[in-house]
């Protein structure tokens, strides 16, 4: 099971400067792994993979949902992911925004699991 975000709020300033360091995760074929993909919301990453991380679910935070639209981002076979809300999109980093309205062209025709 991944730690929680709130968990990984708890956690010592050593260990959260690690996490977030980390700039590209590959998780994929863990079938077995469960939890929240918000755990990534604080996370500078550049390249996540989840393929078929069967126990993951939840709503994506931004950055993530940006990974996802650039291409970035592998959440096929996932449980049951949301899309971020506008809320959600309009209370992100301007760096965030930024990119996000820099992306011309999507393809989303292989996730099945957002919702």
């Amino acid at each position: 099971t991944m730690p929680s975000a709130d968990a990984m709020a708890q956690a010592s300033p050593a260990i959260i400067d690690r996490f977030q360091a980390i700039k590209k995760v590959d998780l994929s074929r863990m079938s077995n792994l469960a939890g929240n993909i918000e755990v990534f919301k604080d996370m500078q990453i550049k390249e996540l993979n989840l393929y078929y991380c069967y126990n993951l679910i939840g709503v994506m935070p931004p950055n993530i949902f940006v990974l996802l639209l650039e291409g970035k981002a592998h959440l096929k076979n996932c449980g049951t992911i949301t899309m971020p809300s506008a809320d959600a999109m309009a209370q992100a980093s301007p760096a965030i925004i930024d990119r996000f309205q820099a992306i011309k062209k999507v393809d989303l025709s292989r996730m099945s699991n957002l919702a």
